[in-house]
């Protein structure tokens, strides 16, 4: 099977195929090259698209890093066989924000103000919210543009400083694991076993438009789900599903989910 076969397509979602044709053009570049390639920071169901694709190639790997164990936005790096993962590769840097009065800031005034310098969201990877400002993981082709010309977050002004990965304050993600069984895997089927709710309260909210997968609003019921996918729903907080195992003896679907506190 060739690396542009229709048949791997197949395997996705239709508006998943950009980002498939990319993916498949950045592992032949490895291939034709004999050399890593980096990718741009990828969210968790990219990263998976990624690494099914390239588990495909036995003469290649691939590592990714977003700067901390638990990180949701990573680089990836694919390569010929001979690649270790070599932090340097992925080409990270990290920044301090601290605000002149020490107050906390949140992650969605921090990427909006770095986004509103102009730089696409797959330089930025993630944000932690401290006490006293935020972190944040970047590119590092963007870590002295953002250093230089970034001075306010929302109506704080901030000082901003480049860190270590080491300084970096780690968040403290909590979330339970468990395995659940659905009739199928629309959208309102999982949301309703995952948080607990009805599959008719379930849809209600999902239709108006409370609900994201992968950080896009989807508003269809019964929008397909995938293994990797990050589910948020407005008021009932997020899950993301790890893996799916097959079907029960009934024909129901068992999924595990990581669901996030």
């Amino acid at each position: 099977m060739s690396l542009l076969s229709p048949e791997i397509f197949a395997h996705f979602r239709p508006e998943e195929r950009p980002f498939i044709e990319r993916s498949l053009d950045l592992i032949s570049r490895a291939l034709d090259k004999y050399q890593p390639v980096t990718t741009p920071f990828l969210d968790p169901r990219e990263q998976y698209i990624l690494s099914t694709l390239a588990r495909r190639e036995p003469e290649l790997v691939l590592f990714q890093d977003g700067g901390f164990p638990s990180a949701e936005r990573k680089r990836a790096v694919v390569g010929p066989s001979y690649v270790t993962a070599d932090p340097e590769l992925f080409r990270l840097s990290f920044l301090r924000l601290e605000t002149v009065t020490g107050n906390r800031l949140e992650h969605p005034d921090v990427l909006g103000a770095v986004l509103g310098l102009g730089i696409k969201r797959e330089r930025v990877g993630d944000i932690i919210p401290h006490s006293s400002g935020a972190d944040v993981v970047i590119a590092r082709e963007m870590c002295e543009f953002v250093r230089i010309q970034l001075g306010q977050v929302g109506r704080h002004h901030v000082t901003i400083n480049e860190i270590s990965r080491d300084d970096l304050v780690l968040p403290e993600q909590k979330f339970s694991l468990r395995t659940v069984t659905v009739a199928s895997l629309r959208v309102d089927a999982l949301v309703s076993e995952a948080c607990r709710i009805s599959r008719a309260k379930a849809a209600a909210l999902i239709k108006n438009g409370k609900c994201k997968v992968n950080w896009k609003i989807v508003d269809q019921p019964d929008y397909s789900l995938e293994a990797g996918d990050m589910i948020s729903l407005r008021g009932y907080g997020r899950v993301r599903i790890e893996s799916i195992e097959g079907l029960t003896k009934k024909g129901r679907n068992l999924v595990q989910i990581a669901s996030f506190i």
